[in-house]
């Protein structure tokens, strides 16, 4: 018997019935005598590139033993189920029993947001109106940005109206210096 890993991508849609997919794909492993060493439902994640116009999806992983039969059996499930957008199933030397690092991360991740909902929550602010201040300071910011490149413009159109009118003095007083000299010539 072997040892996999198999990671699948479940449609977001499908997001309430991912326990279900999920059960239903370890039982399947289960009938044909293999073993669960782990099975997780890790969350929705966002994806690095979209998939049949879905920018996220259920991630779910399961570690099992058993024979090479019983995979080819779930690919071919996997490949006629709607909900299932990728599938990928690596044979691994030892079998895995602790949390995935995909897991552990999902985690963090949730414990962060978490952590921010109590910040805001006892700065009696709603999480919304805390979006809504960080997204007015960065349009403030944007504004002031633009209020300062306008004003280098006005700047830098001042001193180059003031270099072509001190280039026009010089020439005129050129103009005059020659044309005295041309006087004291003839």
């Amino acid at each position: 018997m072997n040892h996999y890993e198999i990671v699948f991508l479940i449609h977001p849609d499908q997001k309430s019935d991912s326990e279900a997919i999920l059960s239903k794909y370890c039982d399947q492993i289960k009938s044909s005598n293999g073993t669960i060493d782990r099975s997780e439902n890790i969350g929705s994640r966002k994806l690095a590139y979209p998939i049949q116009d879905c920018y996220k999806a259920n991630y779910c992983c399961i570690n099992v033993t058993c024979e090479t039969d019983q995979i080819d059996d779930l690919k071919e499930s996997f490949k006629y189920n709607d909900a299932i957008l990728r599938h990928l199933i690596v044979r691994k030397d030892d079998i895995e029993t602790e949390p995935s690092s995909l897991l552990k991360q999902n985690q963090e991740d949730g414990q962060t947001q978490l952590e921010e909902y109590e910040a805001s929550i006892k700065n009696d602010n709603p999480l919304k109106e805390v979006t809504k201040t960080s997204e007015k300071s960065s349009s403030d910011k944007d504004t002031e940005a633009k209020e300062e490149s306008d004003q280098l413009e006005n700047d830098s159109e001042e001193i180059n109206m003031a270099n072509e009118n001190n280039d026009g003095d010089e020439t005129v007083v050129e103009a005059e210096g020659e044309s005295k000299e041309d006087k004291g010539a003839t």
